[in-house]
């Protein structure tokens, strides 16, 4: 995925953590709403976040920590044009499956982030 593309989805989550409300809007941009309401590009999560945090346009850093005991991604930390910011690996994993394009998914509890 692109740098922009993880930034929308950093963004989501920033955004849902702030308003809940908002979550019927969050789907994948590319296929049709399943809560049967118009579903926000990049641009409207940008504006609507804004509201509480500054929206990311880049990410520069994407790391991981796990418990391997657990066999779980802990903890996801971002960095990025609108600072860090750490996000639980299974909020990560949730928002990610919901609004990454095509049919990317993370599918297990344990995963890494790789940049190309």
């Amino acid at each position: 995925m692109k740098s922009d593309e993880v930034a929308d989805i950093v963004n989501v989550i920033l955004l849902i953590q702030n308003d809940s409300g908002a979550k019927d809007h969050l789907y994948q941009t590319d296929k049709s709403n399943p809560a049967g309401t118009d579903t926000w590009d990049s641009g409207r999560v940008k504006q609507e976040l804004s509201k509480y945090h500054t929206p990311y346009n880049n990410i520069s850093d994407i790391s991981v920590s796990a418990d391997f005991g657990s066999g779980k991604t802990t903890t996801v930390h971002i960095s990025g044009d609108a600072g860090s910011v750490d996000i639980s690996g299974s909020d990560f994993k949730n928002y990610f499956n919901l609004r990454a394009p095509a049919n990317i998914n993370i599918v297990g509890p344990l995963y890494n982030v790789e940049r190309n």
